[in-house]
């Protein structure tokens, strides 16, 4: 309320001696009259306003002084009276009104609400223009005082409808309206425009009481309207979303779910608030997705089994609307992944060891079925693409082949092996030109691989094999191969792999550089000859055996070191002859076959040139070969029937006697004249698994240390499980240790001085620099 003194009442005239009263029934007339639509003129419309003027502008004062000192108390008084019979006429005039519209229902009241809305609103306008003086003074004044009751005169008759007319149809109102939207949620065609303008009246009846004629809150919409309209939305659903489910499939439910929620969207935009959109979804959402989650979850499952990718989509998008809905959906699909993973792998058990190819192929066509699945049906989801990630990780790195050999670095080899396959001249399993894609597939599978370095090692092995050999399909597609898996894992990774290649290319050189010394020294070799140098360490080759050079070689091997020695002081060489290949013609039987051969394999038969048969002993004492490298080499030609054995046990684990003979097999036949001999027998095999196995665990005992090393002396204390889980972090890149192996690091660093415990704290460490 105001601080100031209320003025006595006191009888007033305007000017021109029209009293109040009189004033106030000219301006009532005037009134009627804009209510009624009759025409007036612009003069009327002015005579109003003045009537409004004079009105809070006039006194009973006689004189200028009496007049200042009275002025505003009379302005006050007659403000508020002005102000209360225009109060009291529209209380009149709409209560009669609203009498009007009591025996109505349904269309009829909202055709009846919706026009007299639409005069009354423009009435609101005009009279609101007419008693501009009367606001810009007296109500403005009031306002300033903080009174509560007082407000624009727009908002009054806002208010004086809210209260008045809409109060005592209220009910009948809103209920046309609900049954309105009721009856378009069924398929019929409705009047939309009934809801909209009344809506719109909610919205508009949202008075404030402020220095604002238009000030609007959605207070009296949200309580009077929406409230309503949401709880009649929930009952709806409720009761439709049973009954469909009660009589239909899930999918169809799906497809209806989705259509409802459009539909109610588009509804939204027509007829109501645009605060009203989200909420109305999200009820909506809860009522036709939430609560139905579970019979969702056992479909999907189905319908991933089906393949079914069109519905898996459907469903997906339905179900996505819903906040934390889908880690469920997650972690189905997920699990769905491994198993399948595990069954195509459990398919191809039986040949996946020799024929590494289908256990890649296999692997593959898991990963590429369900990325598939992913963009077509989830869009690329990151979400689901984890579960992609997680579920091929877990059947990739545990599966019936690694529970078989015991072996859990099988993948990685079996990878490297199959690699190696597709790179090699001989390869069938791929069309020309198409190696780039099937090696982007390779580095796929060994994102998912938790040991990457026995990968590369294998690899790494394979390589060079391939490169000492000549046996790639071509250097592009091996260089493009290196290039792949630089970029998914870095530069060391590869950095190994691309000195092995730097060693080829300077070999070249070299070997033209050879030639070019033999012709200008006019020097003749008995052989054609070529020959790699290789930097020692780089390459995985084992150490160099023994061999008693044949002296067919011999005088190459003398011209080519001395070439070396001159050109190269300081540097040495060292010949490994396991290592190097070469081809002999067969000249014992009318077809002439050349062999390709190892360097230890042309050795042995290059003894029959002299006697048609040799002691395994003989062999050895003319070779020099080791027992175990010789062994390999004559089971090797005995089982291409080149040799033949007498005493040689069958057994391949039981060592040939010194006094079995072996003898060249002079009726050898074959379909080809040109015969690769230095094939590797399984046994050889096996030994090279083994070995490559002792050096990945050496190597990682080395990066393990180095890792704890490196831990510690950043931390400089630490505890137990920290340090483990810090290593474990720092490693997994490349492979993840195990606890055990860590602990056993850590001792043997304890033992070396590199650490201490905390004597307060055992389960503590100190680093000590």
């Amino acid at each position: 309320m105001s601080s100031r003194q209320q003025p006595q009442l006191q009888q007033h005239t305007l000017k021109g001696n029209m009293s109040p009263d009189k004033a106030w029934e000219s301006l009532q007339s005037g009134i009627v009259s804009i209510l009624q639509h009759k025409p007036m003129t612009k003069r009327s419309y002015l005579d109003l306003y003045n009537f409004v003027y004079q009105y809070c502008t006039s006194s009973s004062a006689t004189s200028a002084e009496d007049y200042r000192q009275r002025e505003l108390r009379s302005t006050e008084f007659l403000g508020q009276q002005l102000y209360n019979h225009l109060k009291e006429f529209l209380k009149n005039h709409l209560l009669n009104k609203s009498k009007e519209g009591s025996d109505r229902s349904g269309d009829s009241l909202l055709a009846f609400y919706s026009n007299d809305w639409d005069r009354y609103t423009f009435f609101c306008q005009v009279i609101h223009n007419i008693f501009l003086y009367l606001n810009r003074h007296w109500v403005r004044r009031e306002l300033e005082d903080g009174r509560k009751d007082i407000y624009e005169i727009y908002s009054l008759m806002l208010v004086s409808w809210r209260e008045h007319f809409l109060g005592t149809l209220l009910l009948s109102v809103r209920s046309a309206v609900l049954k309105l939207i009721e009856n378009e949620r069924n398929g019929k065609t409705i009047e939309s425009k009934y809801v909209q303008c009344i809506v719109k009246s909610y919205v508009d009846l949202g008075i404030e009481n402020s220095m604002s004629s238009r000030g609007r809150i959605l207070t009296y919409y949200k309580s009077e309207f929406e409230k309503y309209l949401f709880e009649e939305t929930k009952s709806y659903y409720q009761m439709e979303s049973s009954k469909f489910l009660g009589g239909n499939s899930v999918t169809a439910y799906v497809t209806k779910a989705e259509n409802r929620l459009a539909d109610e969207k588009s509804r939204s935009d027509r007829l109501f608030h645009e605060t009203t959109l989200v909420p109305l979804i999200a009820l909506c959402e809860d009522i036709l997705i939430s609560q139905y989650l579970p019979r969702f979850h056992e479909e999907f499952q189905a319908l991933l089994n089906e393949e079914r990718t069109e519905d898996i989509g459907k469903m997906y998008h339905l179900v996505k609307r819903v906040k934390n809905s889908l880690p469920n959906m997650k972690e189905i699909l997920q699990t769905h992944i491994t198993h399948q993973g595990l069954e195509a792998i459990k398919s191809v058990k039986d040949t996946a060891q020799m024929e590494p190819h289908t256990y890649a192929r296999a692997l593959l066509k898991v990963n590429n079925t369900y990325k598939s699945l992913i963009m077509k049906a989830f869009n690329n989801d990151g979400l689901f693409i984890q579960a992609l990630d997680e579920g091929c990780r877990a059947f990739i790195n545990d599966n019936a082949v690694i529970r078989e050999t015991k072996n859990k670095n099988k993948t990685s080899e079996l990878l490297a092996r199959y690699s190696d396959l597709l790179l090699k001249k001989s390869s069938k399993l791929v069309e020309e030109g198409e190696h780039d894609e099937v090696l982007q597939h390779v580095v796929l599978l060994l994102h998912y691989i938790e040991d990457k370095d026995v990968f590369s090692k294998y690899y790494i092995s394979r390589l060079a094999k391939r490169l000492i050999g000549n046996l790639s399909v071509s250097e592009d597609a091996e260089r493009s191969m290196i290039l792949k898996l630089k970029e998914a894992f870095g530069g060391s990774y590869t950095i190994k792999m691309e000195k092995m290649f730097g060693d080829v290319e300077l070999s070249k050189g070299l070997n033209d550089q050879f030639r070019g010394h033999l012709e200008t020294t006019n020097t003749k070799v008995a052989v054609d000859f070529s020959i790699q140098v290789l930097t020692q360490g780089q390459w995985p080759l084992p150490q160099c055996g023994n061999l008693a050079i044949p002296t067919e070689l011999d005088l190459c091997v003398q011209r080519f070191n001395s070439f070396y020695s001159a050109h190269h002081s300081g540097r040495k060489l060292i010949w490994d002859y396991a290592q190097s290949s070469g081809d002999l013609i067969g000249n014992y039987q009318k077809r002439k076959y050349t062999f390709t051969v190892s360097t230890y394999q042309m050795a042995v038969l290059l003894q029959y040139n002299s006697f048609p048969e040799r002691t395994f002993e003989q062999l050895q004492e003319n070779t020099q070969i080791s027992q175990r490298d010789l062994e390999l080499v004559v089971r090797t030609l005995m089982k291409l029937k080149i040799l033949l054995g007498d005493g040689v046990p069958s057994d391949e684990a039981e060592e040939i006697p010194g006094t079995a003979v072996i003898s060249l097999y002079e009726e050898f036949r074959h379909k080809k004249l040109r015969i690769n001999v230095n094939i590797p027998l399984r046994i050889e095999t096996k030994r090279e698994e083994e070995t490559i196995n002792r050096t990945i665990d050496n190597e990682r005992r080395y990066e393990i240390e180095a890792a704890i090393v490196r831990v510690m002396k950043t931390r400089k204390t630490l505890k137990h499980n920290e340090l483990l889980t810090e290593v474990v972090e720092l490693l997994k890149r490349w492979f993840k240790p195990s606890f055990p192996a860590i602990k056993k690091r850590i001792e043997d660093l304890i033992d070396r001085k590199y650490l201490e415990r905390s004597p307060e704290h055992k389960d503590v460490y100190i680093y000590l620099a």
